[in-house]
Protein backbone atom coordinates (compact mmCIF):
# COMPACT_ATOMS: atom_id res chain seq x y z
CA UNK A 1 0.00 0.00 0.00
CA UNK A 2 1.44 3.63 -0.96
CA UNK A 3 0.54 6.79 1.12
CA UNK A 4 -0.68 8.99 -1.56
CA UNK A 5 1.25 12.48 -1.53
CA UNK A 6 1.31 14.92 1.24
CA UNK A 7 -2.12 16.94 1.43
CA UNK A 8 -3.77 15.38 -1.76
CA UNK A 9 -6.30 12.60 -0.19
CA UNK A 10 -6.19 13.89 3.94
CA UNK A 11 -8.20 10.79 5.40
CA UNK A 12 -10.12 7.16 5.53
CA UNK A 13 -13.58 6.74 6.91
CA UNK A 14 -14.04 2.91 6.88
CA UNK A 15 -18.00 3.30 7.91
CA UNK A 16 -19.17 1.13 4.15
CA UNK A 17 -16.84 -1.18 4.32
CA UNK A 18 -17.19 -2.18 7.44
CA UNK A 19 -21.19 -2.38 7.00
CA UNK A 20 -20.76 -4.33 4.07
CA UNK A 21 -18.43 -7.16 5.64
CA UNK A 22 -20.96 -7.21 8.54
CA UNK A 23 -24.01 -7.49 6.08
CA UNK A 24 -21.75 -10.41 4.59
CA UNK A 25 -21.80 -12.20 7.84
CA UNK A 26 -17.95 -11.16 7.61
CA UNK A 27 -15.76 -9.30 9.79
CA UNK A 28 -14.14 -5.77 8.11
CA UNK A 29 -10.45 -5.60 8.09
CA UNK A 30 -8.50 -2.36 9.11
CA UNK A 31 -6.95 -2.80 5.11
CA UNK A 32 -10.73 -2.41 3.40
CA UNK A 33 -10.54 0.60 1.61
CA UNK A 34 -13.37 2.56 0.69
CA UNK A 35 -16.16 4.09 3.11
CA UNK A 36 -18.80 6.88 3.03
CA UNK A 37 -18.31 10.42 4.44
CA UNK A 38 -19.99 10.92 7.33
CA UNK A 39 -23.94 10.12 7.25
CA UNK A 40 -24.74 13.90 6.78
CA UNK A 41 -22.82 14.14 3.50
CA UNK A 42 -24.20 10.65 2.44
CA UNK A 43 -22.94 7.13 1.51
CA UNK A 44 -20.37 5.76 -0.36
CA UNK A 45 -22.51 4.30 -3.07
CA UNK A 46 -24.24 7.33 -3.12
CA UNK A 47 -20.79 9.55 -4.60
CA UNK A 48 -19.24 6.46 -6.43
CA UNK A 49 -22.63 6.46 -8.37
CA UNK A 50 -22.61 10.39 -9.22
CA UNK A 51 -19.53 11.18 -9.90
CA UNK A 52 -18.47 11.81 -13.76
CA UNK A 53 -15.10 9.93 -14.57
CA UNK A 54 -13.59 11.47 -17.53
CA UNK A 55 -11.81 8.93 -19.64
CA UNK A 56 -8.90 8.51 -21.09
CA UNK A 57 -10.55 8.04 -24.68
CA UNK A 58 -12.14 11.44 -23.81
CA UNK A 59 -15.47 10.37 -23.29
CA UNK A 60 -17.54 10.61 -19.82
CA UNK A 61 -19.39 8.38 -17.74
CA UNK A 62 -20.85 7.90 -14.21
CA UNK A 63 -20.90 4.10 -12.45
CA UNK A 64 -24.66 4.93 -12.08
CA UNK A 65 -24.58 3.96 -15.75
CA UNK A 66 -22.84 0.97 -15.64
CA UNK A 67 -25.96 -0.47 -12.91
CA UNK A 68 -26.50 -4.22 -13.97
CA UNK A 69 -23.29 -5.34 -14.19
CA UNK A 70 -20.72 -5.99 -11.50
CA UNK A 71 -17.76 -3.02 -11.77
CA UNK A 72 -14.44 -3.38 -10.25
CA UNK A 73 -13.33 0.34 -9.56
CA UNK A 74 -9.61 0.59 -8.63
CA UNK A 75 -7.93 4.06 -7.46
CA UNK A 76 -4.12 4.33 -8.44
CA UNK A 77 -1.52 6.34 -9.99
CA UNK A 78 1.47 6.10 -11.95
CA UNK A 79 3.81 6.51 -9.20
CA UNK A 80 2.41 3.92 -6.78
CA UNK A 81 4.41 0.43 -7.71
CA UNK A 82 2.22 -1.66 -5.97
CA UNK A 83 -0.69 -0.23 -8.84
CA UNK A 84 1.85 -0.81 -11.34
CA UNK A 85 1.92 -3.97 -10.31
CA UNK A 86 -1.63 -4.73 -9.73
CA UNK A 87 -2.73 -3.27 -12.69
CA UNK A 88 -1.61 -5.86 -15.64
CA UNK A 89 -3.50 -8.73 -13.28
CA UNK A 90 -6.79 -5.83 -13.01
CA UNK A 91 -6.98 -5.32 -16.57
CA UNK A 92 -6.88 -9.50 -17.26
CA UNK A 93 -9.45 -9.83 -15.16
CA UNK A 94 -11.35 -6.72 -17.02
CA UNK A 95 -10.60 -9.49 -20.36
CA UNK A 96 -11.94 -12.16 -18.91
CA UNK A 97 -14.93 -10.74 -17.34
CA UNK A 98 -15.85 -7.87 -19.59
CA UNK A 99 -18.72 -10.41 -22.16
CA UNK A 100 -20.09 -11.28 -18.20
CA UNK A 101 -22.00 -8.61 -17.18
CA UNK A 102 -18.86 -7.01 -15.81
CA UNK A 103 -16.13 -4.47 -16.28
CA UNK A 104 -12.90 -3.14 -14.35
CA UNK A 105 -12.50 0.62 -14.22
CA UNK A 106 -9.47 2.11 -13.61
CA UNK A 107 -9.44 6.20 -11.70
CA UNK A 108 -6.14 7.35 -11.69
CA UNK A 109 -5.27 9.31 -9.78
CA UNK A 110 -2.42 11.08 -10.83
CA UNK A 111 -1.88 15.28 -11.80
CA UNK A 112 -1.25 15.07 -14.87
CA UNK A 113 -3.50 12.58 -17.68
CA UNK A 114 -0.87 12.18 -19.67
CA UNK A 115 1.16 10.25 -17.16
CA UNK A 116 -1.70 8.06 -16.98
CA UNK A 117 -2.27 7.90 -20.72
CA UNK A 118 1.82 6.77 -21.26
CA UNK A 119 0.99 4.30 -18.90
CA UNK A 120 -2.06 3.10 -20.00
CA UNK A 121 -0.64 2.89 -24.00
CA UNK A 122 2.88 1.14 -22.27
CA UNK A 123 1.09 -1.69 -20.22
CA UNK A 124 -1.74 -1.60 -23.50
CA UNK A 125 -4.65 -1.46 -20.51
CA UNK A 126 -7.49 -2.88 -22.43
CA UNK A 127 -9.97 -1.65 -19.53
CA UNK A 128 -11.54 1.09 -19.20
CA UNK A 129 -9.63 3.99 -17.82
CA UNK A 130 -10.31 7.44 -16.24
CA UNK A 131 -8.10 10.35 -15.13
CA UNK A 132 -9.57 11.70 -12.12
CA UNK A 133 -7.10 13.10 -10.18
CA UNK A 134 -6.36 13.84 -6.76
CA UNK A 135 -9.01 16.34 -6.33
CA UNK A 136 -11.74 13.93 -7.72
CA UNK A 137 -13.37 10.87 -6.57
CA UNK A 138 -10.86 9.55 -4.46
CA UNK A 139 -11.14 12.82 -2.75
CA UNK A 140 -14.98 12.73 -1.98
CA UNK A 141 -14.52 9.32 -0.58
CA UNK A 142 -11.54 10.42 1.79
CA UNK A 143 -9.24 7.79 0.41
CA UNK A 144 -5.63 8.33 2.39
CA UNK A 145 -4.22 5.50 -0.07
CA UNK A 146 -4.01 3.86 -3.30
CA UNK A 147 -4.09 1.45 -4.29
CA UNK A 148 -7.64 0.87 -3.20
CA UNK A 149 -9.89 -1.41 -4.90
CA UNK A 150 -14.18 -1.41 -4.83
CA UNK A 151 -16.48 -3.93 -6.19
CA UNK A 152 -19.94 -2.86 -6.85
CA UNK A 153 -22.51 -5.66 -7.36
CA UNK A 154 -25.22 -5.14 -9.70
CA UNK A 155 -27.63 -2.67 -7.61
CA UNK A 156 -24.40 -0.50 -7.29
CA UNK A 157 -24.09 -1.44 -4.09
CA UNK A 158 -20.26 -1.93 -2.63
CA UNK A 159 -19.70 -5.77 -1.66
CA UNK A 160 -16.28 -5.12 -1.51
CA UNK A 161 -13.10 -3.57 -1.03
CA UNK A 162 -9.14 -3.86 -0.09
CA UNK A 163 -6.19 -1.81 0.21
CA UNK A 164 -4.13 -4.34 -0.21
CA UNK A 165 -2.93 -5.56 -4.04
CA UNK A 166 -1.06 -8.55 -3.27
CA UNK A 167 -1.11 -11.97 -4.49
CA UNK A 168 -3.92 -12.99 -1.85
CA UNK A 169 -6.11 -10.31 -2.09
CA UNK A 170 -6.10 -9.98 -5.78
CA UNK A 171 -7.30 -14.03 -5.84
CA UNK A 172 -9.53 -12.51 -3.16
CA UNK A 173 -11.25 -10.00 -5.56
CA UNK A 174 -11.51 -12.34 -8.16
CA UNK A 175 -13.34 -14.91 -6.25
CA UNK A 176 -15.94 -11.96 -5.01
CA UNK A 177 -16.07 -11.25 -8.58
CA UNK A 178 -16.84 -14.90 -10.21
CA UNK A 179 -19.59 -14.82 -7.23
CA UNK A 180 -21.47 -11.80 -7.68
CA UNK A 181 -21.40 -12.79 -11.71
CA UNK A 182 -23.00 -16.27 -10.40
CA UNK A 183 -25.75 -14.53 -8.26
CA UNK A 184 -29.04 -14.94 -10.04
CA UNK A 185 -30.53 -11.11 -10.44
CA UNK A 186 -33.80 -10.75 -8.30
CA UNK A 187 -36.44 -10.06 -10.67
CA UNK A 188 -39.73 -8.74 -9.24
CA UNK A 189 -43.24 -10.65 -9.48
CA UNK A 190 -46.06 -9.91 -11.98
CA UNK A 191 -48.76 -8.72 -10.84
CA UNK A 192 -50.49 -10.94 -12.79
CA UNK A 193 -48.65 -14.03 -11.52
CA UNK A 194 -45.57 -14.37 -13.45
CA UNK A 195 -42.07 -13.72 -13.57
CA UNK A 196 -40.69 -11.20 -15.54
Amino acid sequence: MTRTQPGIIPRVVLLAACAAALAAGSPARAGDAVAAYSAANGSAEATLGRHTLRMLDGSSTTLAEMRGQVVVVNFWATWCAPCRRELPRLDALHREIRTQGARVVAVSIDQNADNARRFARAGRLSMPVAHDGPEGLARELDLRHVPATVVLDRDGRIAWSTGRSDDAELAKLESVVRRLLGAVPVVADDPNGGGR
